[in-house]
């Protein structure tokens, strides 16, 4: 399991490095076709914006994976009952709230596939974009769970 959680951890990152050069590339270009050419790319900003979204997400799911989100250590000096009850708490909200972001990730997913709609001047279907909800839940969970499975 070690090395599968490596592999995706790898493939994570690779995807955000990705995601943050497109985003940090398509930008530049941006700037040079508007200000040196005068001209605008009328496609950047909703790649960008694609880029972005998948970006945040997948980077959401590096932060579950390293235990780097936001934490409080307001119960880490407590007894150790209270740490272990609020340690379950803390894996039961988390994973809960995962479980709803995958759910209704993938209703909108599937909501927005069938309406066909593109995403403004790119040939993309805007359900392309929000499929990246429920994907990048499903590694959040993995890694919840692995999380737990390690201690």
């Amino acid at each position: 399991m070690a090395k599968i959680d490596y592999i995706l951890g790898k493939v994570m990152e690779g995807l955000l490095f990705l995601g943050l050069f497109l985003t940090a590339a398509v930008t530049l270009l941006q700037v040079v076709f508007r200000y040196v050419l005068g001209q605008s790319l009328a496609w950047s900003q909703e790649f960008v914006l694609i880029c972005f979204v998948y970006t945040v997400l997948f980077g959401a799911v590096l932060g579950i994976k390293n235990s780097e989100h936001l934490q409080v250590d307001l119960l880490d000096k407590a007894p150790e009952p209270i740490r272990k009850i609020s340690v379950i708490l803390e894996f039961l909200i988390v994973f809960a709230l995962i479980a709803v972001l995958v759910y209704y990730g993938f209703q909108l997913f599937l909501n927005n596939l069938q309406s066909g709609q593109i995403v403004g001047i790119l040939p993309v279907p805007v359900a392309y974009v929000y499929l990246a909800i429920p994907v990048s839940g499903l590694f959040m969970l993995y890694f919840q769970v692995r999380k737990v499975m390690k201690k």
